[in-house]
């Protein structure tokens, strides 16, 4: 039976939290700041608990990450790490220094990649339905402005940029095998915070021109995927966490007809932290693609 541990009991690391429980799997928390925690710090752990932990969510602020890692690396457990994993150069350097140490018990959660839309977008895609690949549009918006402002930790630095777009980015991979590697002029504005709340660019991997836009002004949640090609188009609006989602197929018709239409429909619930913690503790999910979480780094340090 697995023993894990949440450290950092923030919005992540409840969230942690309520899944585990609700799958029935064992485990502890440590926070320094929160007095229902099981533990403030590593050093209060008894030698005997520690050796049955298995599994680690890192769910604490950035800075706070490379210190755990350091002391974890070289015990035999499993360790899930909320995106970004990168998020400065030194973690940077951690990571290309224990490479071979750590590349099969590092996870990066990213929970968009087991959303039944998406991997319904992707098969559409890669069926080659829609042809030579022309342009895509990603759109990941909330109304959180209000929320990050009264945060010590989210509102400064890069905010939404650091926040929403490692999504996006790993999705570019997901869906595309790549992260883009041309980046244009930027569009970032601080309208209610000290960070950036509102943040577009356009890129491109190859001829595929993608633009990104993510912010926390949308004050209805929202999120959009459109693809456009040769021989029709897919729009995904929404994701079940907020409701009944649709993915919508448009095959082209020539020379310049109404295309015909086909609507994929998925049901409003989030089953992907689930599915997402399941395959970590079963120990299911790949080995690090350090290589992709350099290229999304190296993205947003561009930004």
């Amino acid at each position: 039976m697995s023993l894990a541990i949440i450290i950092g009991l923030g919005i992540q690391g409840n969230k942690r939290g309520i899944i585990l429980k609700r799958l029935k799997i064992k485990y502890l928390t440590l926070d320094p700041l929160n007095k229902d925690a099981d533990y403030k710090n590593i050093k209060e752990i008894p030698n005997k608990i520690l050796n049955e932990i298995s599994h680690i969510f890192l769910c604490t602020p950035y800075k706070e990450r490379l210190n755990y890692l350091k002391f974890f690396k070289k015990q035999k457990v499993k360790i899930l790490v909320e995106k970004p994993l990168i998020n400065d150069e030194m973690e940077k350097n951690f990571y290309l220094k224990n490479k071979k140490l750590i590349s099969n018990k590092i996870y990066c959660a990213y929970n968009h990649r087991f959303e039944d839309c998406i991997i319904k977008l992707k098969k559409i895609i890669q069926s080659n339905k829609l042809g030579k690949l022309y342009f895509c549009n990603m759109i990941y918006g909330n109304g959180t402005a209000k929320n990050v402002r009264n945060s010590i930790w989210k509102n400064r630095n890069k905010g939404v940029v650091m926040d929403l777009m490692p999504h996006l980015l790993d999705l570019s991979k997901y869906i595309f095998k790549k992260i883009p590697n041309s980046i244009g002029k930027a569009n970032k504005k601080k309208f209610e915070n000290e960070s950036i709340d509102f943040f577009e660019i356009n890129s491109s991997i190859k001829s595929l021109n993608i633009s990104f836009n993510v912010s926390y002004l949308y004050w209805k949640n929202y999120f959009k995927i459109f693809v456009v090609g040769s021989k029709g188009y897919l729009k995904l609006e929404g994701l079940p966490k907020w409701g009944r989602t649709n993915l919508t197929y448009g095959k082209r018709k020539l020379p310049s007809g109404k295309p015909n239409i086909k609507n994929y429909w998925f049901n409003g619930k989030d089953f992907t932290w689930s599915m997402e913690i399941k395959n970590f503790i079963k120990n299911q999910f790949t080995k690090l693609d350090l290589k992709k979480e350099i290229e999304i780094y190296n993205f947003i340090k561009k930004c």
